[in-house]
């Protein structure tokens, strides 16, 4: 009878290497022979997280453009450096004074969430008589390698050391021919200008201005949101007319001997609203955040290089990982590296929670239109990455059978649309949901 059981032991485990054999060949051979696939330079690792065992294999040790994927990068650096809340102010009392300096919250004025109240609570505090503000050293607003052609798009909001309102200006239309704008203070930098064509708005890099064409008709329905260059004078005066309070600075104060900090929004509905929307400012200012919590100072690069040390020590391809969002085409990273970071994550957090932070195909986010499951139940949940001539999607699949298996399609310099490749991911992450 024990003979029995251990011959049939080792049945078993043959016919389930012999499976995954086959498995895996099946899908190589789907990804290295795809028509659509070797129209560009395509990178796929798949990995088993139970037993670390590579399944599937193209150009999985070859550096790509992330785009967007590279905020799983943050994401990782966020759970590893953060609580559960997000710093949102440094503060100290002395008196009926008050002293703070800022984290680099994202989230404060910020109407995606509305945690920032506390934040207003504490600098309308009735029994302050003086608020007084501590500035960090000023920031370099655009990431390295961002493109010029962005900087007056909502997406590319500039970094900054204390950010109000997401970074953006937001245009309205009232009327056909007026405009409202939240903030109210902007409302007096619009202006109308005799050399711009019907239905453009332009912001310039270096001014705080917004022109948008003097003929203009604009449709109820018309809504813009824009960076605007944020001087010192402006973030003092917004917070004047928001707060009904003047902030001085405390320039050649001695810095208190012990901060209090402040926390505003849950880390978890800040890292959501950054992987579904795809948010490049929160991306970028939660790197800074995560400075301030290690170092104290507002300093992504100081940050960037410490993971890469510390957390990623192991990454086999060392990425060249510029920023928090993946605006830059100077990030490289290669899938391995990309599907070892996910398998940091699979090992070091609850499962639920880390699933419920990523995009669940046809149902939220960026894939709430791609790689519904047959059932209507979610079976993909993976950050996209999107860029002229790239497009990547790397995360965690559910398959049929009950595992959990992580991949990363990484597709570079192709030209037009990406549709065709998701498509062809749609058809090939298919196959593995309900063969593995």
């Amino acid at each position: 009878m024990r003979l029995l059981a251990v011959f049939c032991f080792f049945l078993l485990l043959f016919s389930s290497c012999s499976f995954q054999r086959r498995f895996s060949k099946k899908i190589q051979k789907e990804v290295a022979h795809s028509t659509v696939f070797n129209r560009a330079f395509t990178g796929f690792l798949l990995l088993d997280p139970e037993s670390g065992k590579v399944l599937a294999n193209l150009n999985g040790e070859q550096y790509f453009t992330p785009a967007s994927n590279t905020k799983i990068l943050t994401l990782a650096t966020c759970l590893e450096v953060l609580g559960d809340s997000v710093p949102t102010f440094q503060f100290a009392r002395q008196g009926d004074s008050l002293f703070f300096r800022e984290t680099g919250d994202p989230t404060f004025l910020n109407s995606n969430f509305n945690s920032w109240q506390k934040g207003v609570e504490l600098l309308r505090d009735s029994t302050v008589k003086k608020a007084y503000r501590f500035y960090r050293p000023r920031i370099e607003p655009f990431g390295p390698g961002w493109a010029w052609d962005d900087y007056e798009f909502g997406f590319s909001a500039r970094r900054k050391n204390f950010p109000l309102y997401g970074g953006l200006v937001k245009i309205n239309a009232v009327r056909p021919d007026s405009l409202s704008l939240e903030p109210p203070f902007f409302r007096k930098y619009l202006h109308k200008s005799s050399t711009l064509d019907s239905g453009q708005m332009e912001v310039r890099p270096d001014e705080m201005r917004i022109f948008y064409a003097a003929k203009t008709r604009f449709d109820q329905n018309f809504q813009r949101s824009v960076p605007i260059n944020w001087t010192a004078n402006a973030v003092e005066d917004v917070l004047w007319d928001t707060l009904n309070r003047g902030i001085m600075s405390a320039y050649k104060m001695p810095l208190p001997n012990r901060w209090q900090m402040l926390y505003s929004a849950p880390l978890d509905t800040v890292l959501r609203r950054m992987m579904y929307q795809s948010d490049n400012f929160i991306a970028e200012q939660m790197l800074l955040v995560c400075a301030v919590q290690k170092f104290d100072t507002l300093d992504q690069s100081r940050m960037i290089q410490w993971t890469l040390d510390n957390a990623f020590s192991n990454l086999p391809q060392r990425p060249r990982w510029v920023d928090g969002s993946g605006l830059s085409r100077y990030n490289l990273i290669s899938p391995r590296d990309l599907s070892l970071v996910l398998l940091k994550l699979w090992k070091e957090q609850p499962h639920d929670y880390l699933m419920s932070l990523f995009p669940a195909g046809g149902l939220n986010g960026t894939v709430s239109s791609w790689y519904q499951g047959k059932d209507g139940k979610p079976y993909v949940f993976a950050k996209t990455g999107s860029m002229s001539g790239v497009h990547c999607l790397s995360g965690y699949i559910l398959t049929r059978r009950g595992k959990t298996l992580i991949f990363s399609f990484m597709h570079n310099n192709f030209v037009g649309s990406n549709k065709a490749w998701k498509q062809e991911m749609e058809r090939v992450l298919e196959i593995i949901g309900e063969g593995y």
